[in-house]
C-alpha cells in the first residue's frame, strides 16, 4: 500500500507542475494579446493554430500519446485561451 501512496503523491506533484505550467503559458499568452491589440491583429490567427496543433501532435508521438488526447486538451486550451482573449480585448 506504501508503494500505491508513492505514486499517488508523484502524480500528485506532477498534477501541481502541469497547473504551474498552465499558469506560466498563460502569462506569455497575455504578452501576446497585448501585442494584438496594440497592433490590431485578429485574435484568432487559423495558420498559427495549425501549426501549434502539428507541432504538438509531433511531440505527442515521439511519447507514444495518442494524438486525439493530446488534440483534445489543446483544443480545450485554446478555446479558454481565446474566451480570455476576447474578455481582455473587449475592456
Amino acid at each position: 500500500m506504501q508503494e500505491l501512496q508513492t505514486y499517488r503523491n508523484q502524480i500528485d506533484e506532477i498534477d501541481t507542475e502541469i497547473i504551474e505550467l498552465f499558469a506560466k503559458r498563460l502569462e506569455v499568452v497575455k504578452k501576446v494579446w497585448e501585442y494584438k491589440k496594440i497592433h490590431n491583429i485578429p485574435t484568432l490567427q487559423p495558420a498559427r493554430w495549425q501549426e501549434i496543433l502539428e507541432k504538438i501532435k509531433k511531440n505527442a508521438w515521439k511519447f507514444w500519446i495518442e494524438e486525439y488526447f493530446i488534440e483534445n486538451i489543446w483544443n480545450e486550451i485554446h478555446k479558454e485561451s481565446l474566451k480570455l482573449e476576447n474578455k481582455i480585448f473587449s475592456k
